[in-house]
């Protein structure tokens, strides 16, 4: 049985969340209190060839906890089960979650005098479960569709016996800086195909604008020196027991040299064995290209 948890802040995307999941196979159950929860996942563990559910995503937010005990207790009934699961949890700065309530004039599931008061009580009450999780996604900047697809891209990990998982994201920083990255690459210095009327209008994906990018020889020393720094830390990620990594390469809007370093990236990174790779153009997802 494939289980994840997908938790976190109120406001911060978990109905998007598992409506990927829905999306990806997963057969999904939201808001069952933890002490229910342990003795359905028992039942469909036990029942697994008869219901043919193999892929459960169960949603666990702060309505679920009934007392304080729930969630030690809740997770101890699932390790005796031997059930191999994930924890993805969901969060946002509180200056999101409190546009994003007073856009939609939702109730906030902890009723408190105020509503920055329920949004820090709930940040107090789900940091045990933060410290359990596998992989912890900001949602402060995320788009519907950006959210969902950090999700596949998690879940495909998941699923696969990898000591890392690196993330490679292009961006522009015009549009913003990434702040899920733990690390960042500015490439803006080396020549800049918008320039070239051929190469305006396409992006690093076409070979016309990778070759210009890597046409360069400040382009081949600036990369081999990124490629050095990230082969050079790996070995220190994996002893550290990190499993997801994530990079950030920027030019000025995200289309053409931060493209090409990543594609580059990930071709001769998925030479190491240790590691998963993955990437994403943040621009073309935002609609930018």
């Amino acid at each position: 049985m494939e289980l994840i948890i997908l938790t976190g802040l109120s406001g911060s995307g978990k109905s998007t969340g598992l409506k990927t999941l829905e999306d990806l196979g997963f057969f999904t159950m939201d808001n069952i209190p933890f002490r229910f929860a342990g003795v359905i996942l028992k039942d469909l563990k036990n029942s697994t060839k008869d219901n043919g559910v193999k892929r459960i995503a169960l949603g666990l937010d702060i309505r679920t906890i009934i007392n304080e005990n729930d969630f030690n207790t809740f997770f101890n009934e699932i390790d005796n089960l031997n059930i191999d699961y994930k924890i993805i949890f969901l969060e946002a700065s509180t200056q999101s979650i409190l546009n994003r309530y007073n856009l939609t004039r939702r109730k906030h599931p902890l009723t408190k005098e105020t509503l920055l008061q329920s949004i820090e009580d709930e940040i107090f009450l789900m940091e045990d479960i933060k410290d359990k999780a596998n992989l912890i996604i900001d949602t402060s900047f995320l788009s519907a569709k950006e959210l969902s697809r950090k999700i596949e891209l998690a879940v495909a990990s998941f699923s696969k016996n990898i000591l890392l998982n690196i993330h490679l994201q292009s961006f522009g920083f015009k549009h913003g800086v990434p702040i899920d990255a733990d690390m960042i690459f500015d490439v803006r210095t080396l020549p800049n195909p918008y320039y070239l009327e051929e190469l305006r209008e396409k992006t690093g994906l076409n070979d016309e604008v990778y070759d210009y990018v890597m046409s360069f020889e400040t382009s081949r020393i600036l990369y081999d020196k990124i490629l050095d720094l990230i082969t050079f830390l790996i070995p220190g990620y994996i002893k550290d027991e990190k499993r997801h990594l994530t990079i950030g390469i920027g030019c000025s809007g995200g289309k053409h040299r931060s493209v090409s370093f990543v594609r580059k990236l990930e071709k001769d990174l998925k030479n190491i064995s240790e590691v998963n790779i993955f990437s994403i153009h943040r621009e073309n997802e935002r609609g930018n290209w």
